[in-house]
């Protein structure tokens, strides 16, 4: 039996790996390498956190992104473009010493105190404990009006790596967050016809390295804090836009700010009409929703419905589960680390900024659980 299984090979996974990794302990890192960060997400942009607040977590604080850059000669600047953020990953990865399981986890059972994992590949493995580590993937939000068009007029801002496709087409981005200025900008430079649609007055241009120190820290208090001033870190982020992005869109993309979309129709094989709450028509041929990711610990897809019933959930809050000041759940041995801890533990851990805190939160408590039942580690 394996002390634990950590399931998504992203920033969290990763660096949770490194620290069992240090530690000694049987494990199974589960998912594709990074596959989010490669595979979901346009390579020619930037990740939005400063270059100097996106380094992974290990147990001695040794492989920073300073440290890569200084053995790699990788210049680092901010924006950091996204390859020099995946080779980081890698670079971390391989120094850590942690080996990949590149499968993706199919069930997990909880039965008799311990977990039953299986992967796609048919394998099965048990252990004592699980991290779910898994990212926004399985939470893509799409407005009910858009429900029920086929995937080559309407999709969702994640999973393109590139526009050109959308060259010398009609394309109109719904919303007015990050990734809608980023999948604008970048339309606009491969030839698109694009437009941006959204209900604010306006794009929110935030961001400086003041912000990324108080979000970081706020990730070391906010369990504790009195009920009052957890609320403001609840619910989903409000969306905002990065500055390095407004030369992209700005005076470039047009805007209709303050409207909704009242109405769409298919009127083609490869046209859309849409009425605005201002009276206004458009045909188009596609429309990208910038719509976010509603976090629902019920949409992972991997846990039944025994074992989610099983999971105590934030109070007003169920989409979340409710964890501990480890990051554990009310099922023993099953931990959440990303966003869906960002209930228990605040805002910090939707974001890169959360992984040390995360990591050096989850290690120890299972560390603590072995060190004190040492025999269980070999039952079956």
């Amino acid at each position: 039996m394996l002390d634990v299984i950590i399931i998504g090979s992203g920033p969290f996974g990763i660096s949770l790996a490194a620290h069992v990794v240090a530690n000694k302990l049987q494990y199974k890192l589960f998912g594709y390498p990074m596959d989010f960060w490669k595979n979901q997400m346009p390579q020619d942009m930037f990740i939005r956190t400063p270059h100097e607040f996106v380094s992974f977590s290990d147990s001695k604080d040794e492989f920073t992104i300073q440290q890569f850059s200084e053995e790699t000669g990788t210049e680092l600047i901010t924006p950091l473009p996204r390859p020099i953020f995946v080779e980081y990953a890698n670079w971390f990865a391989k120094k850590a010493g942690i080996e990949f399981t590149p499968e993706l986890v199919t069930k997990v059972v909880h039965k008799d105190g311990y977990y039953k994992v299986s992967s796609e590949n048919g394998d099965t493995f048990a252990a004592k404990n699980i991290i779910v580590a898994t990212g926004v993937e399985h939470y893509k939000f799409l407005p009910n009006l858009f429900k029920g068009f086929p995937p080559h007029l309407v999709t969702h801002t994640s999973g393109y790596t590139s526009f050109a496709p959308f060259k010398g087409k009609k394309v109109v981005v719904l919303g007015s967050g990050q990734s809608a200025w980023e999948a604008a900008g970048l339309l606009h430079r491969d030839g698109a016809d694009v437009e941006l649609v959204y209900r604010k007055s306006g794009a929110n241009y935030a961001g400086s390295r003041e912000n990324e120190i108080a979000l970081r820290d706020v990730g070391d208090i906010f369990y504790n804090l009195p009920l009052e001033e957890k609320k403001q870190g609840w619910g989903q982020s409000a969306g905002s836009v990065a500055h390095f992005l407004k030369p992209y869109v700005e005076g470039i993309v047009p805007q209709n700010g303050g409207v909704e979309i009242e109405k769409i129709e298919q009127i083609s094989a490869d046209e859309i009409r849409l009425v605005l709450s201002d009276g206004t028509e458009k045909i188009v041929n596609h429309i990208i929703a910038a719509t976010g990711f509603h976090i629902n610990v019920d949409k992972v897809p991997f846990f039944d419905e025994t074992l989610l019933s099983e999971i105590e959930r934030e109070e007003e809050f169920y989409k979340f589960p409710k964890l501990n000041e480890s990051f554990e759940s009310s099922v023993p041995g099953l931990y959440f680390a990303g966003p869906l801890s960002s209930h228990s533990h605040g805002p910090t851990f939707r974001f890169i900024l959360g992984l040390r805190k995360t990591s050096f939160s989850i290690i120890p408590s299972i560390v603590k659980k072995i060190e004190t039942v040492p025999v269980q580690r070999y039952l079956v």
